[in-house]
């Protein structure tokens, strides 16, 4: 009997983009080895300390200041070389048919499609923390991990999802990074759909550096599968618009 090696995962879940007028809306899961969660914490808390930040990490409170652009950086940095991973979907609204007749309905869709896809890739038993939502049904987060695990049966896979539940972000720094990445996924992304948008100074600094950890130009694309971070562009008519492109990090694997 094979005996699996790979670690559990703690997963992380947050969303940038439902409200409001934006033409995106983006959903991250983070993935941290159990094992590692708490060093993950303790060199998360070093470098909020080390950049000033004060309060919880949140991508609609980067404004102004190099320490807040230059912490959205070193947070993709700490991803991209450690054993962490970072999976994400971008939907464009007005092409998801979904989004117009029951937006919590088509939102949990497509978490429950990036939970299952991301399953699928660790092939491992997760954990899965999302961030708190006002919804008119109450249960979304129980729902999300039930139809992902028989999602995963049906293709003959294990249910390794063990719960999903929704957590206040202030108690998590997992859900405060997640907050980070996936509000710049969707930023950059918004910024292909709406040419000449401008986001806050910090936001503008961080997005081109972040971009350059990829390998890219600009955070506008979506990915090749890899190991270390995913951006899948949805619906399929938004697949590869404008490119799909390999991540070209470095990978030290520090964490």
């Amino acid at each position: 009997m094979s005996v699996n090696t790979k670690p559990d995962y703690v997963v992380y879940g947050d969303e940038s983009g439902t409200t409001g007028s934006d033409r995106c809306y983006s959903i991250g899961l983070l993935c941290v080895p159990s094992n590692n969660v708490e060093l993950f914490n303790s060199h998360v808390a070093k470098l909020k300390q080390k950049h000033g930040i004060v309060g919880e990490l949140k991508w609609s409170k980067i404004k102004n200041s190099h320490g807040q652009a230059n912490m959205c950086v070193e947070l993709l940095h700490v991803v991209l070389n450690s054993s962490c991973c970072f999976h994400s979907i971008v939907v464009e609204k007005s092409i998801y048919n979904n989004w117009r007749n029951n937006r919590e309905d088509a939102f949990y869709k497509t978490y429950t499609m990036l939970l299952k896809g991301t399953a699928q890739q660790l092939k491992s038993h997760l954990t899965v923390l999302i961030d708190q939502k006002c919804d008119k049904y109450k249960k979304n987060d129980e729902v999300v991990g039930i139809i992902a695990n028989n999602l995963l049966a049906q293709m003959g896979r294990e249910r390794s999802i063990e719960e999903v539940s929704m957590n206040d972000s202030k108690e998590h720094l997992g859900l405060q990074v997640v907050d980070i990445l996936t509000g710049s996924v969707n930023a950059g992304y918004l910024k292909f759909l709406t040419p000449g948008l401008t986001l806050s100074k910090a936001k503008e600094l961080a997005l081109p550096k972040m971009a350059h950890l990829l390998g890219w130009d600009e955070i506008k694309y979506d990915t090749y599968p890899n190991e270390s971070f995913n951006i899948w562009h949805f619906p399929r008519e938004n697949r590869a618009r404008p490119a799909t492109k390999p991540v070209k990090s470095t990978d030290t694997r520090q964490l």
